[in-house]
C-alpha cells in the first residue's frame, strides 16, 4: 500500500508493516533488525518472507513482502495481535461506563478502572462463542473483543446475552497501523473508545427501565381515565344542577332592587330578560339585571376596570348572587353542558348575552373594550343622583379633580390659582361662583362633565376639552392637541412605512416567482415590459399596487412560462425533424443532391429543411425526397 493510499486508510502517511513475526513467534519492530533478508522475519498474516528497508533506504522504515505481492492484511493482524499480548502481564483496565441499578434506581455507572488477571486467547466453547481474550476481574469471568476493522454483529452480541457472558469490545480502528507498543498498549488498556457488548448489569437497568415505563403509562391512563370521569360527571352534575334551578323559578317572589329609580330614568322595562343561561343565578332575571344597570353602570362598582361580561360576574358572585353549581365553568363544560340542554350558557355568557341585549336597545354604547351607559340614560340618572344625595360625592369628586388638574399644570400657567380660588370664580353661563354652580341642579352636570372631559384629556385618553371650566388650561390644551397631531403623524408613518414594506415583499414574492421559472433574458423582457391589459403598466408595477395585482401579474407569468415552454418544446421538435430529413437525405442522395435537395425551394411547402417542423410535415417532405432519389438516383 503506497504512503497516499495509507494517508487516506489510516490517517497517516507512514509505514504501514513495521512489525515482523521472528522464528521463535515473538514480533520484531523495524528499528530492531538487520536490512534486508538479514531480518529473518515473516508477515504475520500469510507467512509470507519479508525484507527490512530501512530509513536509509527509503523515507520511512517499514518491511516489505519479498517476491510476492503484498497481501494488505499484514498491519491489521499486528495490530490485532499485539493488542492482545498488553493482557498477558495482568495490566489494569479501564472498563466503560454502562447503566446500572442503585438502590432500585437506574443510574450510569461511571468508568472503572480494573485490575485483570490474563487467562487465555482465543478462548472458545461448545456455545461457538469465540473472543478475543479472556481475562477475570471484579471477580468474574470477562470476553474482551479487539476491534481493528471488523465489530461485534448482532448474532453475536445475543449468544453473549443469551450466555450471560459480560464483554467489552475495544475500538482500536482508528490507531495507526505502525504504533509502538506502548501506544497499543496504552490503547487498548485505557484511552480507546470501549464499550459493553453485554453486561447483565445493564440488563437489569434496562428491564428496570422498562418496568417504570410500563408503570408510569399505566397510571397515566388511570388518571386520564380519573379526570375523563370527573369531567363527564361535572358535566351531567352541572346539567342537571340546571334543569333543577329552571324548575326552582316557578312562582318565587322577588323585589326589584332600585326599582324606583330604574323606573324614573326608563330602565325598568330592560330588566328581566330571559337570556340563555339565567338560571345560573340565584335570583331572578329582574333582580341581578338591575343591579347590574344600578351597580355596574351607575355607581361603576368596578372602578376603572373595563365594564365587560367576566368582570361584571366576579361583581356579581361577591354579591353572592351565582348558584354555586354555576361557579367557574370552563369552556369546555360549558359547551359539552350546552349540547345537552340548549337553555344553559354559564353565568358570563348570560351576562354577556344581556349586555348584548341593552347595546341592541341603545341602553349601552361602546366604549374602548367595553361598554358604558347611554348618555340619554346617564345624565338623567346622574342628575337625579345629585339631587338625591344632594350631590355631595360628585362635588368632592369634581373638586379633587380640579386640584388633580392644578397640580398637573405647570407653575407658570398655574399663576397661583387655588382649589378654593376657582370656586369664588365666576361660572360665565350662569352668573354664579363654581361653587353655587356645583349645587344647581342646571349647572352642577354640565361643569362635572366639563372636568371629567378635561382630566380624561390630561391624562392622555381623551378627546380634545374645548370649553375650559374656568381653568387656565389654553396651553394645555395646545399641548394636548400637539401631541395628538405627533401620534398622528406617527400613526401615518407607520402606515406608509407597511405600505412600502408590503410593496416590497410583493415585488420580491413575483421576482422570485419568475426567477425560478425563467431565464435572463425572458425573466426581464416579462417583468419590465408594459402591457395593454395590466393598463399599462409593467408586470413588476402591477405586482406593487395591490394583493390583487400579484396575483394578477403571478397569472400572466404562468401564461408566460407556458408560452415558453410550448415554443421550447416545438423548437426542439423541430430540430428533431430537421435532423431526420437530413440523415435521409445524405443517406440516399449524394452529398451534393442531399444539400441541394434539403435548401431547394419547392413549389408546396420550400425548402425542406425549414419547411420540417412536425410528422405531418416530414411525412411531405419525404415524398418529396424520394421524387429526387427517383430522379438523381442513390449515391451508391
Amino acid at each position: 500500500m503506497d504512503h497516499e493510499q495509507a494517508q487516506k486508510s489510516y490517517g497517516t502517511d507512514r509505514a504501514q508493516l513495521v512489525y515482523g513475526r521472528r522464528p521463535d513467534g515473538t514480533f520484531a519492530h523495524i528499528g530492531e533488525v538487520a536490512r534486508g533478508l538479514a531480518c529473518g522475519c515473516v508477515c504475520p498474516a500469510c507467512n509470507g518472507q519479508l525484507v527490512a528497508r530501512l530509513k536509509e533506504d527509503h523515507r520511512v522504515a517499514h518491511f516489505a513482502h519479498h517476491d510476492v505481492e503484498a497481501c494488505g492484511g499484514g498491519p491489521e493482524t499486528v495490530l490485532h495481535l499485539l493488542a492482545k499480548e498488553a493482557f498477558r502481564s495482568n495490566p489494569k483496565l479501564i472498563l466503560p461506563e454502562r447503566l446500572g441499578l442503585d438502590n432500585k434506581r437506574v443510574v450510569m455507572k461511571p468508568s472503572l478502572e480494573v485490575e485483570t488477571e490474563f487467562l487465555r486467547l482465543e478462548y472458545n466453547d461448545s456455545k461457538i462463542i469465540i473472543p478475543d481474550l479472556y481475562v477475570r476481574a471484579l471477580g468474574y469471568d470477562l470476553f474482551v473483543e479487539v476491534a481493528v476493522s471488523h465489530f461485534a454483529d448482532s448474532a453475536k452480541i445475543q449468544r453473549l446475552r443469551e450466555h450471560k457472558i459480560p464483554a467489552v469490545e475495544i475500538d482500536l480502528s482508528k490507531l495507526p497501523r505502525d504504533s509502538l507498543r506502548d501506544a497499543i498498549n496504552e490503547a487498548v488498556l485505557k484511552t480507546a473508545t470501549r464499550r459493553w457488548l453485554y453486561h447483565p448489569g445493564i440488563e437489569a437497568a434496562r428491564a428496570k427501565q422498562d418496568a417504570d415505563e410500563l408503570k408510569w403509562q399505566q397510571e397515566r391512563g388511570r388518571r386520564e381515565a380519573a379526570a375523563t370521569a370527573k369531567y363527564r360527571s361535572r358535566v351531567e352534575q352541572t346539567a342537571a344542577a340546571y334543569r333543577q334551578a329552571l324548575a326552582n323559578r316557578v312562582g318565587r317572589d322577588f323585589v326589584v332592587p332600585r326599582e324606583v329609580e330604574l323606573q324614573a330614568i326608563g330602565l325598568a322595562k330592560f330588566v328581566g330578560r330571559d337570556v340563555p343561561g339565567f338560571a345560573c343565578f340565584s335570583e331572578p332575571p329582574a333582580v341581578w339585571q338591575a343591579i347590574i344597570l344600578a351597580e355596574v353602570f351607575h355607581d361603576r362598582c368596578l372602578g376603572n376596570a373595563q365594564c365587560k361580561a367576566v368582570p361584571i360576574v366576579n361583581h356579581l358572585e361577591k354579591r353572592r348572587l351565582i348558584q354555586n353549581a354555576f361557579l367557574r365553568v370552563s369552556g369546555e363544560v360549558a359547551d359539552d353542558v350546552t349540547a345537552i340542554d340548549a337553555r344553559f350558557a354559564p353565568a358570563w355568557k348570560a351576562v354577556d348575552n344581556y349586555l348584548k341585549y341593552l347595546l341592541g336597545e341603545g341602553v349601552l354604547i361602546p366604549q374602548g373594550f367595553g361598554v358604558i351607559l347611554a348618555p340619554a340614560f346617564a345624565k338623567p340618572w346622574n342628575v337625579r343622583t345629585l339631587a338625591a344625595n344632594q350631590r355631595t360625592a360628585l362635588i368632592q369628586e369634581t373638586v379633587q379633580r380640579v386640584g388633580w388638574i392644578l397640580g398637573k399644570l405647570p407653575e407658570d400657567e398655574r399663576a397661583g390659582t387655588t382649589v378654593d380660588q376657582w370656586l369664588q370664580s365666576i361660572h360665565q353661563e350662569s352668573g354664579l361662583t363654581y361653587d353655587k354652580a356645583l349645587r344647581s341642579e342646571v349647572e352642577a352636570p354640565k361643569i362635572i362633565s366639563e372636568i371629567a372631559t378635561i382630566v380624561q384629556m390630561l391624562e392622555g385618553n381623551g378627546p380634545l376639552s374645548y370649553r375650559t371650566a374656568g381653568l387656565p388650561i389654553g396651553n394645555a390644551i395646545s399641548r394636548r392637541k400637539a401631541k395628538m397631531e405627533e401620534q398622528a403623524e406617527v400613526r401615518r408613518q407607520r402606515q406608509l412605512l407597511e405600505a412600502g414594506r408590503l410593496r416590497h415583499s410583493r415585488r420580491d414574492r413575483l421576482c422570485v416567482d419568475a426567477e425560478t421559472e425563467l431565464n435572463g433574458e425572458d425573466r426581464s423582457a416579462f417583468l419590465h415590459t408594459k402591457r395593454a391589459d395590466m393598463n399599462d403598466m409593467t408586470p413588476v408595477e402591477l405586482a406593487e399596487d395591490s394583493e390583487s395585482g400579484l396575483t394578477r401579474a403571478r397569472e400572466a407569468l404562468s401564461v408566460f412560462v407556458g408560452q415558453r415552454r410550448r415554443e421550447a418544446e416545438a423548437a426542439a421538435e423541430k430540430a428533431e425533424y430537421q435532423d431526420k430529413i437530413r440523415e435521409l437525405a445524405e443517406a440516399r442522395l449524394s452529398p451534393a443532391d442531399a444539400m441541394a435537395f434539403l435548401k431547394a425551394r419547392e413549389d408546396d411547402i420550400g425548402a425542406p429543411l425549414q419547411y420540417v417542423k412536425d410528422e405531418t410535415t416530414f411525412q411531405k417532405a419525404c415524398a418529396r425526397l424520394t421524387q429526387w432519389e427517383n430522379e438523381f438516383g442513390s449515391p451508391f
